[in-house]
């Protein structure tokens, strides 16, 4: 099998047996701590798998991060290079010429935005397009004379990164979607963010319980966010909702928080590592995804999704994004029209009113969701001809 080379923005053809591809992150944080770092490290797996030579090369800006990532290194795939803004550019320019890559791979808008000057190398660079830098920003901030700037400058990052890339993969259809709205005409690739189904994957009745009970939870039906707290995750609303339900056979966990506690019904626990996310996982009833509506929300495709069918749990969700047309498709979960505190209040109760059987129905439904739809073997593919 063979991996895609672009010669030109207009012709796409077969390359030989190998290539050299230099695969390009600029981050402080540990690929092995976030979902951006789980996608990252599986392409190059996979792509390493069918015989390329893939090298990670990760641009670190912070002095303290760069000395914790050498110290903890435990993928020898990753190659870190401690610099600095704007310095970068040349350092890909410099590992470009030293290695004679074939192919630049930019993982999200900062790694392919600083590889640009690999285009007048004759390069070719894709564009791992994880969300919408200029959505994000919209819902993140309001518009004001003090953001027109920032506004002006992500506007401009992301016509140049779509400009200079062959190819753009993307992490839902409905970021296919909006591109063809825009009048983008560029190779695109439906690329979503993938699972593993070996270490994702429901535990046994036994375990849950005993997890449980260890717990102090085993008498609770258990709501469940896992996740990180950004404004386009909409957790302010699922925790404003969890507030108005008194039931106290009814449990809302919330993981990500910033510390331990409880307030009433509600269980904050702190961000956990990939491990500990399993116990976590298994205990809740139903899982849920309430992001509010949003051009940004609208072609994200969060990891958590993927992770959340893989354990085979229902879902409640808002009608954002693909997220919502597989839980309808699969038939595992329960998809409300938008975030508001009413709305998850009303899912919430509907899902606590359903017989045992219909929630194993969805339970089995969630994990046959992932098995075809997020399979990192099988999307694999899409990064062959």
């Amino acid at each position: 099998m063979r991996f895609f080379c672009i010669r030109s923005p207009e012709l796409i053809t077969s390359h030989g047996d190998n290539m050299k591809i230099l695969s390009v992150v600029v981050s402080n944080s540990s690929l092995d701590e976030n979902a951006m770092g789980w996608r990252v490290l599986n392409i190059a797996r996979i792509l390493d798998s069918i015989g390329h030579k893939v090298q990670i090369v990760q641009f670190v800006t912070n002095q303290r991060s760069y000395e914790f990532l050498i110290k903890n290194k435990k993928d020898d795939k990753i190659l870190y290079i401690k610099t600095y803004i704007p310095k970068i550019f040349f350092d890909i320019i410099g590992q470009i010429k030293k290695n004679r890559y074939e192919l630049v791979y930019g993982n999200t808008y900062s790694g392919t935005f600083f590889s640009l000057f690999a285009k007048a190398m004759n390069i070719p660079i894709i564009y791992d397009m994880h969300g919408g830098l200029v959505e994000e920003f919209l819902l993140d901030n309001h518009m004001s004379i003090e953001n027109v700037p920032t506004f002006i400058i992500k506007n401009l990052i992301d016509s140049i990164n779509i400009s200079i890339s062959s190819r753009i993969m993307c992490v839902s259809k409905k970021m296919i979607s909006n591109l063809n709205d825009r009048g983008i005409i560029k190779n695109k690739v439906y690329l979503p963010n993938g699972v593993d189904l070996q270490f994702f994957k429901p535990l046994s009745g036994e375990t849950i319980t005993t997890v449980k009970k260890d717990l102090g939870l085993d008498s609770k039906f258990i709501f469940g966010y896992i996740g990180n707290f950004q404004k386009w995750q909409g957790v302010e609303n699922f925790i404003a909702s969890a507030k108005t339900i008194s039931d106290d056979k009814i449990l809302f966990l919330i993981v990500g928080a910033e510390q331990r506690s409880l307030d009433k019904n509600i269980l904050f626990i702190p961000k956990l590592t990939r491990a500990e996310l399993l116990q976590y996982y298994s205990i809740c009833d139903v899982l849920v995804l309430p992001r509010p509506s949003h051009d940004a929300t609208e072609i994200a495709a969060p990891t958590k999704f993927a992770e959340y069918t893989a354990m085979g749990k229902p879902i409640l969700s808002t009608s954002v994004g693909d997220a919502a047309d597989l839980i309808k498709k699969y038939g595992c979960g329960i998809v409300v029209e938008n975030n508001s505190i009413e709305n998850l209040t009303n899912g919430i109760s509907k899902f606590y009113e359903l017989p045992k059987e219909q929630l194993q129905a969805m339970s089995k439904n969630a994990r046959s969701l992932a098995e075809h739809e997020f399979d990192w073997e099988k999307i694999g593919a899409s990064l062959l001809l």
